[in-house]
């Protein structure tokens, strides 16, 4: 059996006259919508008085999250009214989680002829750093009035309303943060191993693989160095954590004529992004000279020296000028007593050959007490006269 629409076939005819009746238009606009809704849907889909359509360019959305890259995306939708008269259309949007935003550039339009389109973006934004998340969305247009004399559409009534819907996306980063333990220079003797420590830190949104290499391998290995130690370190390791403890030991050359000075250069990086930014640490390294030179000391070496070596060999000097002082004290004290002597016994030979002669001249007698008289002196001016007669230069 055949079935038949109750709408008018000259539509658009009624819907003229219904403006155009006064008090009685409103009643007939109703009335055709009542119709609409009973009428077989393929009548309503030849020509349905109220319809409308929303689409979006993309339908997958990936949002970076780095701290240092995360920008919001912006998508290109438009919404047409496929009715077959004015309507007004309100758009709505939303996104599940509470990790994702979604933000519309207009939020309705109003008298949108039939058969037009419109126009607009969907905004889609996220907290930076957040882990790798995938949430649905979506876009909602619905018609809330229709015809020149705006009647309000029922909600829920056929074709009032359309949805589009998508992914929205986090997407995974890598980013490392190298610590070295001690990044200070390292002062080792010629043969000695040394080992530099260090820890890696995932700063990035996923489970990581990271690698430190030692970027200047082959340089260090020309200076005479070896490693005792793979030259490398790898972990996995869990976003926001740190890794265990890396080591890498190095031996300094057996001999060295001269002081060797080299940096040792760490780079961290992963293997899960070759286009992460690598961390790099340096830590230099000194060798100091084998033994020889007659263990003299150079101004480098005195600027090395701690407080207690430079009052050290502070005291062993002031030890060493006082010996050579006293020395020098001694000898001229030796050199006075011979004086003393000799001019004692050339006293004594005079005085016996006074007693034999029975006549002790007065001369001798005062030549004898001007000689004690003068030793007497001689003992305490010997002291006084040591500053002038001393010369350090002598020595």
């Amino acid at each position: 059996m055949e079935k038949y629409s109750l709408i008018p076939k000259d539509f658009m005819t009624l819907i003229r006259v219904a403006e155009d009746g006064g008090d009685l238009k409103r009643l007939i606009l109703i009335s055709i919508l009542a119709l609409c809704i009973f009428a077989p849907m393929h009548s309503q889909a030849q020509g349905a008085p109220i319809g409308v359509e929303v689409e979006c360019d993309q339908s997958t959305v990936n949002i970076n999250v780095h701290p240092e890259q995360n920008a919001p995306v912006t998508v290109s939708c438009t919404v047409k009214n496929i009715g077959t008269a004015t309507q007004d259309i309100s758009l709505d949007s939303n996104v599940d989680g509470n990790d994702f935003s979604i933000s519309l550039s207009e939020d309705s339009f109003e008298k949108m002829p039939a058969g037009e389109e419109e126009s607009f973006t969907a905004t889609f934004a996220a907290s930076p750093r957040i882990a790798v998340l995938s949430e649905d969305f979506n876009i909602t247009a619905t018609v809330v009035s229709w015809g020149m004399e705006p009647v309000m559409v029922p909600v829920g009534m056929l074709g009032s309303s359309a949805e589009v819907g998508g992914t929205v996306n986090s997407m995974p980063y890598s980013r490392m943060d190298l610590e070295v333990s001690n990044p200070s220079t390292r002062n080792i003797e010629t043969g000695q191993e040394e080992a530099i420590q260090f820890t890696i830190f995932n700063d990035g949104n996923r489970i990581d693989n990271l690698e430190v290499e030692v970027v200047n391998q082959f340089e260090i290995e020309d200076a005479g160095f070896k490693f005792i130690s793979d030259p490398f370190f790898r972990a996995t390791v869990n976003p926001g954590a740190s890794s265990d403890q890396g080591t890498i030991i190095l031996e300094a050359p057996k001999n060295a004529d001269s002081e060797i000075s080299i940096q040792v250069e760490l780079r961290a990086y992963s293997k899960l992004d070759t286009n992460a930014e690598a961390s790099e640490v340096s830590v230099r390294v000194v060798v100091a000279a084998s033994g020889g030179g007659g263990g003299s000391i150079g101004v480098d070496s005195l600027e090395t020296l701690d407080s207690d070596s430079m009052a050290i060999i502070g005291m062993g000097a002031g030890g060493l000028i006082g010996v050579i002082i006293l020395l020098v004290i001694i000898s001229r004290l030796t050199k006075k007593a011979g004086k003393q002597k000799i001019a004692a016994k050339e006293a004594k030979k005079a005085a016996k050959a006074a007693k034999k002669s029975g006549k002790r001249s007065k001369k001798s007698k005062s030549v004898e007490q001007e000689f004690d008289e003068e030793s007497e002196l001689d003992d305490f001016d010997e002291l006084d006269d040591f500053d002038d007669d001393f010369d350090f230069d002598d020595i």
